[in-house]
């Protein structure tokens, strides 16, 4: 029969489908000629078969089980009794190594649970091989300096995470076990080429502060805008929420819905906007003043450095006395951080990729509750260089197909899967090009489905 297990030292003698897997009967004929347990050459017998069950890498969408039958020995110098060393079978569980390199790739990009029903095993048996991956990627992963750094906080397996991101090349550098001071300097200290940063961009968290002045005397350090603006709006809006408690529920709700009026930038409206926000601002003076007062503070970043700090430092006189309350967190956070905020008209950089890096490491942590923070660390930051072209051209083709292998159905980085025509009488998969993973490309390469359409190599 055709040698569908394509694994060496293995004679398959029947396939077929039972249930939702696909079996198939081998068995295993590579000679031996030494003890496995004493290593004496010529002293071996045959004692018997085995029969055991292997798990292998999926096919056409159905897992896969290898029924073996392997000859077992017994040597006649120590009188011990073994089954051999398999080729192409992992040493640490009966499953193939093709098998446990394809779940290693899997775990890259997709949850636990669903490899493990994906491949056949229990959810324990891919979290064991994931960890195995991940240690080997924490092992080759080598952190740097950039140019531009930011530092930031994430929410990641139960505590805040600091995040170092190289905001020039726009790709994150390093997550830590925690944001504090200590941790920050010993990641910071770790570093010769000290003089390569030129700049970093931080919130508003004084431990990222304090790490760099002490590493890095003289750093210049950056306050990023967006929580200074942000700052701005919350105090704008604790002023309507004030006023509004003034007012019936029906006012109370429509203030509400027309929030988003307050908080856009006053040129970034349209005419029927802008018009509802005048009438709005006309009618209620002390929401219009904190509006303008909002607007006067983001005008700041737009104006040239000298004028902009003479505007910077009469901003909180400018704060009306009943509103000081609500703008309290913003003129404190001006005054306590007025050097690093104004830094930005020297050094005009912000957090925005370290922002969305956060959302990205947010998203993978709810996909895949119960990762640990070594294993989070590992799918953010370590990829394969092999990704950084994708043979696929077409991105359209690309997001039809997901990621997902087209022959055994694993999903994965969808710059990994190789494009292969097949015959037009087939029904066409994307534009009759079959998207096939690394594992399934070098077992199947020449044959597909029933051996009746034939793959391009």
């Amino acid at each position: 029969m055709t040698d569908i297990l394509q694994l060496d030292g293995w004679e398959p003698t029947k396939t077929y489908a039972q249930g939702k897997e696909r079996i198939t009967e081998a068995r295993y004929i590579e000679p031996i000629d030494y003890c496995q347990k004493c290593g004496v050459i010529g002293a071996l017998y045959r004692h018997g078969t085995k029969a055991i069950s292997i798990r292998d890498t999926p096919v056409f969408g159905r897992p896969s089980i290898i029924k073996a039958t392997v000859q077992r020995y017994r040597c006649r110098e120590c009188g011990e009794t073994f089954l051999p060393s398999m080729l192409g079978i992992d040493p640490s569980r009966r499953m193939t190594a093709r098998c446990v390199e394809m779940v290693k790739d899997l775990c890259e990009e997709d949850r636990f649970t669903r490899i493990a029903k994906h491949v056949g095993c229990v959810e324990g048996t891919v979290r064991n091989i994931a960890a195995e991956k991940f240690e080997s990627l924490h092992s080759r992963f080598r952190p740097y300096l950039p140019q531009w750094m930011g530092m930031d906080e994430t929410m990641l397996a139960g505590r805040q995470r600091g995040v170092i991101t190289d905001l020039g090349a726009r790709k994150p550098i390093d997550l830590l076990p925690d944001r504090d001071k200590p941790t920050i300097i010993r990641w910071l200290a770790q570093f010769k080429d000290k003089e390569t940063v030129k700049g970093l961009a931080i919130d508003m968290w004084p431990a990222y502060r304090d790490a760099a002045q002490i590493v890095f005397p003289g750093l210049p350090v950056v306050v990023d805008k967006f929580h200074l603006v942000k700052k701005a709006n919350e105090g704008l809006d604790a002023v309507r929420i004030r006023v509004q408690r003034e007012k019936t529920k029906r006012v109370r709700v429509a203030w509400k819905r027309s929030r988003k009026l307050l908080l856009m930038r006053h040129d970034k409206l349209n005419d029927k906007g802008r018009f509802n926000l005048e009438m709005w601002l006309d009618n209620e003076p002390e929401v219009g003043q904190a509006y303008w007062l909002k607007e006067r503070l983001f005008n700041i970043y737009s104006m040239p450095k000298d004028e902009a700090i003479a505007a910077f430092d009469a901003f909180p006189d400018e704060v009306p006395a009943s509103m000081r309350k609500e703008f309290n967190d913003l003129t404190r956070a001006m005054r306590n951080w007025r050097t690093e905020i104004l830094n930005f008209f020297d050094y005009p950089i912000t957090n925005g990729y370290t922002e969305a890096f956060n959302g990205v490491a947010k998203v993978m942590n709810r996909e895949g509750r119960g990762y640990t923070f070594n294993n989070l660390r590992a799918r953010l930051l370590v990829k394969n260089p092999r990704l950084l072209k994708s043979p696929i051209s077409n991105e359209a083709t690309e997001r039809a197909i997901g990621g997902r292998c087209d022959c055994c159905g694993g999903v994965f980085d969808v710059r990994t899967l190789e494009p292969h025509h097949i015959a037009p009488k087939t029904v066409a998969i994307v534009a009759n090009v079959a998207f096939i993973c690394p594992s399934c490309n070098s077992r199947f390469h020449t044959e597909w489905a029933n051996h009746e359409n034939t793959l391009s190599t």
